[in-house]
């Protein structure tokens, strides 16, 4: 009897056991996953989790014929609202009595539209696989493992509703197999209709909106990363204003086709310390270093040795 129940226990096992998904398999699954995010509508709460902090974030999202429309509210600590009108994203502070705006292809999408558009190079950078089915905030969703192949990204695991492909849940993992940070929803309503007040601002904000876009003469900054980590290309390179800041950052993204590191360069003021060294919140990792009068500081949900790579390879490459 022993030995009977140990063969349904271990064929059980083996069901449930991971198991890869051919490349191209794999791709038209990202795509869905990617689309499902812009394209279903859907409202709830998520949680976003890291290293003991947990804080929450009330999602409203509103897809149809004339466009893509999201409001996020804060439900933890400050009050902060973001609205996105299928061009732009508006941050409202209230505490700071602010109101900013940023571009929809400078500002970075949030859970749930995690992954890009754009996944041609996913399937070079990890391993997808099957994991089995799991229930989550009601649903009986799928589970997937993105694998990564070398040791300068992180893995990840993704649960998706099978009906409409929508992310309801996804976790970065370690090298140890342990969950570095996660998003949850513990509430979400897919489909139906959406009441569009529930998409305008709420917060008072009585300030200018500051429209911060990139200059036009942001593509030929000279600046370039010599030795780029394996799947690694170039995104995005623009020139930013940051709050606090008097001059312009140029600011270089680098993305494996789901997770993107960022790399700023600004001039060193005039008897300023430069910062230098690596530090570290959970997922993410910094490295900063001087270079000539420049300030170089690397920053991405990666492994130290990626964002180390990066920073001590970024030199200019444009005219003197």
């Amino acid at each position: 009897m022993r030995v009977v129940v140990f063969l349904v226990c271990l064929l059980a096992n083996a069901a449930f056991a991971s198991t890869p998904l051919p490349a191209q398999e794999s791709l038209q699954l990202l795509q869905k996953i990617s689309a499902a995010a812009r394209q279903v509508t859907y409202q709830g709460t998520f949680i976003f989790q890291r290293e003991g902090h947990i804080e929450s974030t009330r999602i409203y999202h509103l897809a149809d014929r004339s466009g893509e429309y999201e409001k996020l509210v804060r439900l933890d600590g400050p009050a902060r609202e973001i609205i996105f009108n299928g061009d732009e994203y508006q941050f409202y502070y209230p505490d700071q009595k602010s109101m900013m705006a940023e571009r929809h292809d400078v500002a970075k999408r949030g859970f749930p539209a995690l992954l890009p558009e754009q996944l041609q190079t996913l399937s070079e950078n990890y391993q997808i696989e099957n994991d089995g089915n799991e229930r989550l905030a009601g649903y009986e969703t799928r589970v997937l493992r993105l694998i990564p192949r070398d040791d300068f990204r992180y893995g990840h695991k993704l649960w998706i509703d099978p009906s409409t492909n929508l992310l309801l849940k996804v976790a970065m993992v370690g090298e140890d197999g342990g969950i570095i940070e996660q998003f949850a929803f513990t509430y979400v309503k897919v489909g139906g209709s959406l009441d569009r007040n529930l998409l305008k601002p709420t917060l008072p904000v009585k300030a200018p909106m500051l429209h911060n876009a990139p200059r036009h003469d942001a593509m030929s900054s000279g600046w370039e990363v010599d030795n780029l980590p394996s799947g690694f290309r170039k995104i995005a390179e623009m020139k930013r204003l940051f709050r606090g800041k008097s001059d312009p950052v140029t600011h270089l993204v680098y993305s494996d086709g789901i997770v993107a590191v960022s790399v700023f360069i600004e001039p060193l003021k005039s008897g300023a310390s430069p910062m230098e060294g690596v530090a570290k919140q959970g997922a993410v990792n910094l490295y900063a270093r001087p270079e000539d009068q420049y300030q170089i500081t690397v920053v991405g949900e990666v492994p130290e040795t990626t964002v180390r790579q990066i920073g001590d390879s970024v030199a200019y490459k444009g005219k003197p």
